[in-house]
């Protein structure tokens, strides 16, 4: 596999297009060299654009259980013996 990205390689075959053919006149040297513009602008990004890594994964500290209100547990119990 090929360490080259693949916007370098369309970048490259673009130029490599209009080297060899664009001088000649071809119908499609004004499409190349707009698709040269396009590639380039978006191979410039993608090797300027780096995501950085970050450290290890958050994660949330533990806590130990809190105990529940006992009143909050006596009503309960108290509304749903009334139902």
């Amino acid at each position: 596999m090929s360490s080259k990205s693949r916007e370098w390689l369309l970048y490259n075959a673009v130029l490599s297009w209009l080297s060899n053919y664009g001088s000649m006149g071809s119908e499609l040297t004004p499409d190349y060299q707009l698709l040269e513009e396009e590639l380039r602008q978006v191979y410039e990004q993608s090797t300027t654009t780096k995501t950085r890594k970050r450290g290890r994964p958050a994660k949330r500290q533990r806590t130990k259980e809190t105990p529940s209100n006992p009143s909050s547990t006596e009503e309960n119990k108290t509304t749903n013996q009334e139902t």
